[in-house]
């Protein structure tokens, strides 16, 4: 039988890093044959004065440890702090249904026939509400200290053309068309409708606002809208670009030509031999064969095989099929984007020239305002160059704004790209290639229902259900 002197003598208190939860520890060797009344309810309140732990001991296990210690596993908790509650953050909740505030599990989910219906509304209905977000409530830790919540990021919406806030959280329509969600701005477009596929009695089509197609988009074409576009047929080797989002109902088959481009999403029943470029995703209810596909967040084409071709997406891709029994070699990239890096790099560089010329120009302005000063008037030469700097300057700032607002925009666009997953529901099949920036690996074997990504400069593989 071993004699204990104090609970000191056996037990120490460990609180764990963020101070929420204190453990009571063995001190040694514990050869667990102690009496019940050897360790007192005295003094593991002795150690808790001395650990200053006051608030939230868990009196059912201190009397355990008091009755019976060596029916106890240690270490054991013993005291648990009150859990901090963070703020939820504001959200968008839109009347109508414009796909932008689902979840990934809703996006997955979509269904195609109600994406192809077009959001309209009339002048003074609303279009969404703003919630605002949560502060959350303040918690308490083992040494009873406050532990301040993180309020709720504030979700933000700008109103745009034809639209206006009727109170401080409702937007409202101001005429009869379209939503189209662009940038952060809502707005409500007139809507430029073919009822018919296009052809030479269109022509070209280059609308600010929506455009509806009633019928296909053949070869050679081009449709372009500061809106969405919804095409109701096929769209062949043409050129579609939208500020919004693109619909189209039977799908794109364009032999390697054309280009469907949009600000934000793509939804298309397949995509066979295609150029796709979105600002946010694509979302594909078939297959994507042999095709060219960029999205900058998320591929949905969970219910069809992706073959061939070269898909790029910022976070994740979700494919039922990669690849198929013939091999056809499929590229997969994930993470950020290099052409939106190079873009920001252009940007930016052509700033600070920008920045360099409207100084220089401004010394210009100010020597030869001093010059004016000091004589009176400018010589004719003198007149001409004064004139040609204030037109040099007012062209560089203006230029100048307009790069600084291109910039704000796609960097506010940006998304997390730190843990991009490529998600197989079916079958790997072999000759599939994955990248992860300068990390590349080529899957030989057969696999079914895995997930890919990138952990410790390595990719792996590992089962998804």
């Amino acid at each position: 039988m071993v004699s204990v002197n104090s609970a000191k003598d056996w037990f120490r208190i460990s609180v764990t890093e963020d101070q929420m939860e204190a453990y009571l520890e063995l001190r040694g060797d514990f050869e667990r044959d102690f009496e019940r009344d050897e360790i007192t309810i005295g003094d593991l309140q002795e150690l808790f004065e001395e650990s200053k732990i006051t608030f939230g001991q868990l009196d059912e296990q201190i009397n355990r440890i008091t009755e019976n210690p060596s029916l106890v596993t240690f270490p054991c908790l013993i005291a648990a702090g009150q859990p901090v509650e963070h703020g939820k953050d504001g959200r968008v909740d839109f009347f109508i249904n414009l796909q932008s505030d689902l979840s990934i599990e809703e996006k997955e989910q979509l269904d195609f026939r109600e994406v192809m219906k077009i959001p309209k509304v009339t002048g003074g209905e609303p279009i969404l509400k703003m919630i605002p977000p949560t502060e959350g409530h303040s918690g308490l830790n083992v040494f009873g200290d406050e532990v301040k919540p993180q309020e709720g990021k504030t979700a933000r919406v700008k109103a745009g053309k034809n639209t206006k806030w009727a109170s401080e959280d409702i937007l409202i329509a101001t005429m009869d068309g379209q939503v189209s969600l662009a940038n952060r701005s809502i707005q409500v477009l007139p809507t430029y409708e073919v009822n018919h596929d296009v052809d030479l009695r269109s022509g070209n089509i280059d609308f600010n606002g929506s455009v509806v197609i009633h019928g296909d988009i053949p070869s050679g074409f081009t449709v372009k809208a500061k809106g969405d576009i919804h095409v109701m047929g096929l769209v062949e080797s043409a050129v579609l670009e939208a500020g919004g989002s693109i619909f189209i109902q039977k799908g794109i088959s364009a032999v390697h030509k054309g280009m469907v481009r949009s600000g934000l999403d793509v939804h298309t029943k397949y995509i066979n031999q295609g150029n796709v470029e979105a600002g946010r995703n694509i979302f594909v209810e078939q297959s994507i064969l042999l095709s060219q596909c960029t999205a900058r967040e998320t591929i949905f084409c969970q219910s069809g095989s992706i073959i061939g071709g070269h898909l790029s997406a910022g976070q994740q891709i979700y494919v039922k099929d990669l690849g198929n029994r013939l091999e056809a070699e499929t590229n997969i990239y994930l993470g950020e984007n290099k052409d939106h890096l190079e873009t920001l790099h252009h940007l930016e560089i052509r700033l600070t020239e920008l920045n360099s010329t409207m100084n220089k120009l401004k010394q210009l302005g100010e020597k030869l305002n001093k010059i004016a000063s000091l004589r009176g008037e400018l010589t004719s030469n003198e007149k001409e160059t004064l004139l040609k700097q204030e037109k040099s300057l007012r062209a560089a700032t203006s230029e100048y704004l307009e790069i600084k607002k291109q910039l704000s925009e796609k960097k506010e666009k940006d998304v997390d790209f730190s843990q991009p997953v490529l998600y197989i529901h079916g079958i790997l099949y072999p000759n599939s290639k994955v990248n992860f920036g300068k990390y590349q690996k080529n899957f030989m074997n057969q696999s079914r229902n895995v997930k890919i990504k990138l952990e410790d400069s390595e990719i792996k593989i590992s089962p998804f259900h």
